[in-house]
């Protein structure tokens, strides 16, 4: 049995070749080979493979801008990003979003494989480990299947191509592109089981719990247009935790010297932020990129959707000067603070906009919940002295209200880019005097199948185009 294990794993570094890329191995040479399901729990505490998430959507989102005096220093990836190129990689280059999502995927594979038949250990919970596996894979192919093909559409979802969805380890497999609907029914399905296995909360931000199960589900019945659906999940997630932090507490680390508590440069920072990852209470479930985004200039665009004078989210996140007092070039706005690192995770915030969302787009809106629960947003991002809660006028009034929040919330994070995909938005960039534009039905918010990956298995290419 030990000799088959070995021989099991010596291959798992192959075990998505179907996928094509270069996968590093998943236990470190040397380590011990897996033997009872502690060792297969501690194969998902892996943070740099499980709760590693993307970052494709870090120059395609129209929260940023790249000013014509960075292009110099701008990667070609980048810039084919940041135009939206057929292709942001070439066939020598590595899509890390890919590779990151399907690291994820074989390892949850790996343990949903073996948990049954490996011999029960002491230091995790065998029920825990079943859902964080069941969890992990479809939390993956949630993101592979909204950057790597069309958005959901009911009529269409059974036969739109999707992405490859390994579901066991078998190495002289080449796996196809499922459909959309396919993979789906597959993150449904492990959505169940985790549900059956999870705790209500976390025991780490980078777990998996029944929080981030109910809040994932309430996201894609938003995504598939199933509100009633969205609403339920996502109010029972936040009903096991909506805990929002209080932008109030924030101040200016530097006293600029008057008494306007708007007036200071966040570029010199701030106090009582915590934006780390694991110990920010409004992460339900981490993932986020360990790269660190510098040079972040945020759009006119959005600068100008926010209340200069009252929303605190513009006076500790963002600054026209850098942290030497000096103007930014062009008026564009440096992020400071928050948003560094390209957020694809599950945060208070978003949960409770979609909720929000979904109340008011499902068969009978209902403003009073959904007015009720954006003040609860409000009230942690406005000044305390001067906020006035927001009051119902009409559904379509408040449902505007309701976008704008969730549009200057979701700043910098993975869901600004999908919200463009969903909502059908369009961008125009100009650079160098050149503009592109993103047109709302566009092949290109697919992303391509990487080359490398194709070089290795012959899966159909996404259709390329503005």
């Amino acid at each position: 049995m030990k000799t088959m294990k070995k021989i099991i794993y010596a291959f798992l570094v192959l075990a998505l070749v179907s996928c094509g890329d270069d996968y590093v191995t998943l236990l470190p040479y040397g380590k011990t080979i897996p033997e009872n399901t502690d060792d297969l729990a501690q194969m998902l505490n892996a943070t740099n493979d499980i709760n590693g998430g993307g970052g494709n959507f870090g120059s395609q989102a129209d929260d940023i801008v790249i000013p014509d005096f960075l292009l110099p220093y701008t990667s070609v990836s980048g810039m084919n990003a940041y135009t939206w190129q057929d292709f942001m990689y070439q066939e020598n280059e590595q899509d890390e979003d890919w590779v990151t999502h399907y690291k994820a995927v074989s390892r949850a594979n790996f343990v949903i494989q073996n948990i049954d038949s490996y011999t029960e250990g002491s230091l995790y919970d065998i029920d825990d480990t079943r859902g964080r596996a069941h969890f992990i894979r479809a939390n993956a192919l949630f993101y592979l299947v909204n950057g790597y093909a069309k958005h959901y559409d009911a009529a269409t979802a059974s036969t739109d191509l999707g992405v490859p969805m390994p579901e066991a380890m078998d190495i002289n497999v080449l796996t196809p592109r499922s459909t959309v609907q396919e993979v789906y029914d597959l993150i449904f399905a492990d959505l169940e089981v985790a549900l059956d296995n999870l705790p209500d909360n976390p025991k780490h931000k980078t777990f998996a719990s029944k929080v981030a199960v109910h809040a994932l589900l309430g996201r894609i019945y938003l995504y598939q247009e199933k509100y009633e659906l969205s609403a339920e999940h996502s109010k029972k997630s936040l009903d096991l935790n909506s805990t929002l932090k209080d932008y109030n507490e924030i101040e200016y680390a530097v006293d600029d010297g008057d008494d306007d508590p708007s007036t200071g440069n966040p570029a010199m920072g701030i106090t009582n932020f915590d934006n780390n990852k694991l110990s920010n209470p409004e992460n339900m479930y981490v993932n986020e990129k360990g790269s660190f985004r510098t040079e972040l200039y945020i759009s006119n665009e959005l600068v100008d959707l926010f209340d200069k004078a009252n929303d605190m989210r513009y006076w500790y996140f963002m600054s026209d000067e850098d942290p030497y007092g000096t103007p930014v070039p062009d008026g564009y706005y440096i992020v400071t603070n928050d948003g560094q690192q390209p957020w694809s995770g599950v945060k208070t915030p978003e949960v409770l906009l979609n909720y929000c969302e979904a109340l008011m787009k499902q068969t009978s809106p209902n403003s009073t919940e959904a007015v009720t629960y954006l003040n609860m947003l409000r009230e942690k991002r406005y000044y305390a002295a001067t906020y006035v809660p927001y009051t119902h006028v009409d559904d379509p009034t408040t449902l505007a209200e309701i976008m704008l929040e969730r549009r200057k919330e979701l700043r910098l994070t993975a869901w600004r880019w999908f919200d463009m995909k969903r909502l059908g938005l369009s961008h125009t960039r100009v650079v160098n005097g050149k503009s592109y534009t993103i047109q709302a039905s566009s092949n290109n918010y697919m992303w391509a199948i990487p080359l490398n990956v194709i070089a290795i298995n012959p899966l159909e290419q996404n259709p390329r185009g503005l």
